[in-house]
């Protein structure tokens, strides 16, 4: 369980810093890969190596990197539908490390999940009221 959470998250690093360099147009997320593939980071490892990632861009886009990065930090909090408690001047590595242990700590799963799977889904209502006799059960 805790792999796939885990594994989960990287796939969610990886897709919100898709969607925030998407923001900024196919030509910047472009040479941003490109960037990053020049240093030797794939688009797979952007989780993983997400330090080497910041380090890189910082180096080639100085502080206008960070806007990246915080643009991905809210965005993968939005997915995990947890409040993004820092601002901008705060340690974005920091809150990545706090984020991933909670979300590994609390198996918290991000929405793009959530749509896809019955389990998180609400009850059908149109299901009780075919079958009357159905109830929903709140024991443990």
């Amino acid at each position: 369980m805790r792999t796939q959470i885990s594994t989960l998250f990287h796939e969610t690093v990886n897709d919100c810093f898709r969607n925030a360099l998407d923001g900024m147009g196919p030509t910047v997320r472009d040479v941003i890969y490109d960037l990053l593939a020049k240093k030797g980071i794939e688009q797979s490892e952007i989780s993983s190596r997400f330090d080497d990632v910041v380090a890189v861009l910082m180096d080639s886009l100085g502080a206008s990197a960070r806007v990246l990065i915080y643009r991905t930090m809210t965005l993968l909090c939005q997915e995990y539908q947890v409040r993004a408690d820092f601002s901008y001047q705060d340690s974005l590595r920091d809150r990545m490390v706090l984020l991933r242990d909670r979300v590994v700590a609390d198996h918290l799963y991000p929405r793009r999940v959530q749509r896809n799977d019955p389990v998180f889904s609400t009850p059908n209502t149109a299901h009780f009221a075919q079958n009357p006799g159905a109830t929903l059960s709140g024991g443990k």
